[in-house]
C-alpha cells in the first residue's frame, strides 16, 4: 500500500467505529461508481500519451525556440490561435 492511502487509513482509525464502517461503505461506493472507474481510466490514458510523447513535445519546443531565435516566429495574440 502506498504512502498516500495509509494516510488515508490512518486518519480514518482515529473515529469511532461506526463511522469507520460508513466511510469504508462510502469509499466501497464511490470506487465502484462507472463515474469514478472511467475518471481514473482517463487518467491513466493521458499519463501514458504524454510519457510517450515527451520526446516529440521536446523537438518541438526546441524547433520553436529556434524559430524564434532566429525571427522565424511572429507574435500573435490568445485570439488568434
Amino acid at each position: 500500500m502506498i504512502g498516500i492511502l495509509k494516510e488515508v487509513f490512518k486518519m480514518a482509525s482515529e473515529f469511532p467505529e461506526k463511522e469507520q464502517e460508513i466511510l469504508g461503505h462510502y469509499w466501497i461506493q464511490e470506487i465502484k461508481s462507472p463515474d469514478f472507474i472511467k475518471k481514473v481510466k482517463d487518467e491513466m490514458k493521458w499519463q501514458k500519451s504524454f510519457s510517450e510523447s515527451s520526446d516529440i513535445l521536446e523537438m518541438m519546443a526546441e524547433k520553436a525556440l529556434m524559430e524564434a531565435k532566429l525571427g522565424k516566429a511572429e507574435k500573435i495574440g490568445w485570439d488568434e490561435l
